[in-house]
């Protein structure tokens, strides 16, 4: 079974293939980290974010669910993000106008969207732009929509720091001091474990604190990619679920994998040696197994001589 959905129904898909050993594949919800280091060119890193986070209106399993920008750049970020998400245009996207965000699936993401933003505005989140649901004049009455949002101030205290959203939010949190460290920790506080990428000039600092993260994808200055090289395993862990699918990892989770073994080297049969055949002579079958140990798996190649010394010694 693959299930793709939130950890509450893949842990009752769990449930009910349990009773018959069913096999299951579960790539579950994700809070995706992107980070931005302080050398970045900020115009360059802009659409890297609107596009993490507002692309299907943020209802994107590998979405960017948090923004982690270092704090030097923080300012200047935050004052152009603003501008960028307030002139986003919402609407239908099969009317005769252009629009950058749609509806949301499900009326009641628009609450939960709603529950999760309030929680952070009271614990002191700033809110730059929108914040509620989408109802003016050129939106239809009663559409689920909700206004692509921009919130910075973020801290572990928020509710919207640990669950998912999967909605049109812009979340920002501050690394303080453009510290590495700090900012891998604060990637790791989060119970999901999905994607996530890092922005950085130096290829080589991007890898180096991606590599940290606790997820089961990244990418260094790019984006999503991994989702379209069908050829990488993509899946989580921790809450974001555990197995892949795509790439061979994927292919082998649709199937039921046999060992088989056969003679390689024609005319050469494998036989019980005359040590460890019944009946068995006790010390003369251990001296010989204990051989056989030390050459096969021994990790020096003195162990390993001492290995064939003991074949020979018991054989």
């Amino acid at each position: 079974i693959f299930f793709t959905g939130s950890p509450s129904v893949g842990r009752h898909v769990m449930a009910g293939a349990a009773p018959h050993l069913k096999p299951v594949v579960l790539e579950l919800g994700g809070k995706d980290a992107m980070v931005f280091c302080e050398d970045v060119r900020l115009e360059e890193v802009f659409p890297w974010a609107m596009r993490g986070c507002f692309q299907n209106c943020g209802q994107n399993c590998c979405g960017v669910e948090r923004l982690f920008v270092y704090e030097s750049i923080s300012k200047d970020f935050i004052k152009a993000m603003a501008e960028k998400v307030k002139n986003l245009r919402q609407g239908c996207p099969l009317g005769k106008d252009d629009v950058d965000c749609g509806a949301m699936v499900m009326d009641q993401q628009c609450d939960l969207i709603q529950a999760l933003i309030d929680d952070a505005v009271a614990k002191g989140a700033v809110l730059h732009c929108g914040g509620k649901r989408n109802s003016s004049d050129n939106i239809a009455k009663g559409g689920q929509f909700y206004q692509p949002t921009l919130i910075s101030g973020v801290t572990s205290k928020m509710r919207i720091w640990k669950e998912e959203v999967f909605g049109p939010i812009m979340c920002v949190i501050i690394v303080p001091d453009d510290n590495d460290d700090t900012c891998v920790q604060l990637v790791n506080d989060c119970p999901f474990g999905l994607g996530s990428s890092v922005y950085s000039a130096s290829k080589t600092r991007a890898l180096a604190i991606g590599s940290q993260f606790q997820t089961g994808m990244f990418t260094a200055n790019d984006f999503g990619v991994n989702y379209l090289i069908q050829s990488l395993p993509f899946g989580g862990v921790k809450e974001s679920g555990f197995g892949r699918f795509a790439g061979p990892e994927g292919l082998r989770a649709c199937c039921l994998e046999r060992s088989i073994v056969i003679d390689r080297i024609p005319g050469v049969k494998t036989s019980i040696p005359r040590a460890i055949d019944y009946p068995m002579d006790t010390n003369r079958g251990m001296g010989f197994g204990k051989g056989l140990v030390e050459l096969f798996y021994g990790d020096s190649l003195f162990v390993k001589i001492k290995g064939i010394v003991s074949l020979i010694r018991y054989g």
